[in-house]
């Protein structure tokens, strides 16, 4: 599990994408300065339905928020995440 470095609903959006890059490293071994915010998860990043499914349960716990598979897409970027946890209240901006 990847560990937040903090646990405040007060992510500032660099922060959030530092979060997403270690985790996504950890669970899918994707180098993190690949990761950009325009980068798909499955097109650029190559990410697949098993490494998206985990990838996202652990950006729950790691920014204690529930994210529904209907906000999910195979289209689906960094900043899209970025704006779905913005949508809930975690990333200020």
């Amino acid at each position: 599990m990847v560990e937040a470095v903090k646990l405040s609903e007060n992510w500032s959006e660099a922060e959030a994408l530092d979060v997403l890059r270690d985790l996504l490293h950890k669970t899918c071994g994707i180098e993190p300065a690949s990761i950009q915010l325009g980068s798909s998860l499955v097109k650029d990043l190559n990410i697949d339905s098993l490494g998206m499914m985990e990838a996202i349960i652990e950006a729950e716990d790691a920014f204690g928020v529930s994210i529904d598979a209907g906000e999910l897409s195979p289209t689906l970027t960094i900043q899209g995440l970025i704006n779905i946890l913005s949508a809930k209240g975690v990333i200020k901006r």
